[in-house]
């Protein structure tokens, strides 16, 4: 898909944003990680295209719904801004997206890492050299990212014919954590020395598995506190809401205001159910998976 529509952008603009390129540096290093295999030049021309593909699909569609409602000249002024807003969002959506799922990948790196380590230390233990360590760990799907960056590191090593010191300097400079960046370089530090890789492993895995129950004993307190802001907020606040929307409604004089139940089908129906599903989306990226 990627490569369908950077072919279909830079047909259609030619070189004419060679000179926008240079504004976009910023993206370069997360673009580097993510993994997406394109290079700056062709991300931005990619994403160029679909904004423009997206504003000119928008700006026909809000202008036949909107002359329904408006007239002519109020009816195109909307449909511009809204298309050109739509058009911003989907500008920013990409601009964030090779950090985004960077951040995906450095999470389940980190989450995976102290199980990993546990076992390439036990593989370690029994003798295996330790090229062959990042053999056996590639065919672990369950680590995820961490067996993607092995199978990378097995592949320059036997396909490739790369050094495994080597192979594991590059694995470091482009993965995404931190943590299996330090976990690398002293592997590669250890082997150059000739010292215990199982011990060191062993030692890392232990130091992994300690953070990573910190890591859960703050998670169950925001847990927590989330809980409580929830309920207090969200479920009380809006049963409040409606109690004293139907009491100031029945304190009307004459005709009943037909506002108050609007409000109240749109906070019922449409608020309530959207802030549930931030909550949650929201306890779903802070987990510690």
């Amino acid at each position: 898909m990627w490569e369908k529509l950077v072919n279909l952008s830079v047909k259609f603009f030619g070189n004419s944003l060679d000179p926008y390129v240079p504004f976009f540096e910023t993206i370069r290093p997360d673009l580097a990680k993510s993994g997406l295999n394109l290079s700056l030049k062709e991300y931005v021309y990619g994403m160029f295209f679909v904004v423009l593909l997206v504003f000119i699909a928008a700006l026909p569609f809000f202008s036949i719904v909107s002359s329904v409602f408006l007239g002519p000249v109020l009816s195109f002024l909307f449909s511009l801004t809204i298309s050109f807003l739509l058009s911003l969002l989907v500008f920013f959506i990409f601009y964030s997206y090779p950090s985004f799922i960077v951040a995906s990948k450095k999470k389940s790196i980190d989450a995976a890492l102290p199980f990993a380590t546990t076992y390439m230390a036990t593989i370690s233990s029994s003798g295996t050299p330790p090229h062959l360590i990042f053999k056996i760990l590639s065919q672990f799907e369950e680590y995820g990212e961490i067996s993607n960056e092995a199978k990378k590191i097995w592949r320059d090593i036997e396909l490739f014919g790369v050094d495994l010191l080597d192979a594991m300097r590059r694995a470091a400079s482009r993965t995404p954590s931190e943590l299996f960046k330090e976990l690398l370089w002293g592997m590669t530090t250890v082997i150059s020395s000739g010292s215990d890789l199982s011990v060191y492993l062993r030692e890392k895995a232990n130091g992994f598995m300690e953070e990573r129950r910190r890591k859960l004993q703050e998670y169950s307190k925001t847990l927590s506190l989330m809980i409580e802001i929830y309920l207090t907020l969200i479920i009380v606040g809006s049963i409040f809401f409606i109690i004293m929307a139907s009491i100031m409604s029945s304190f009307s004089m004459g005709k009943p205001d037909p506002f108050l139940p609007f409000i109240q089908f749109v906070v019922i129906y449409f608020v309530l159910p959207l802030v549930s599903v931030g909550f949650v989306y929201m306890f779903k990226v802070i987990s510690p998976r």
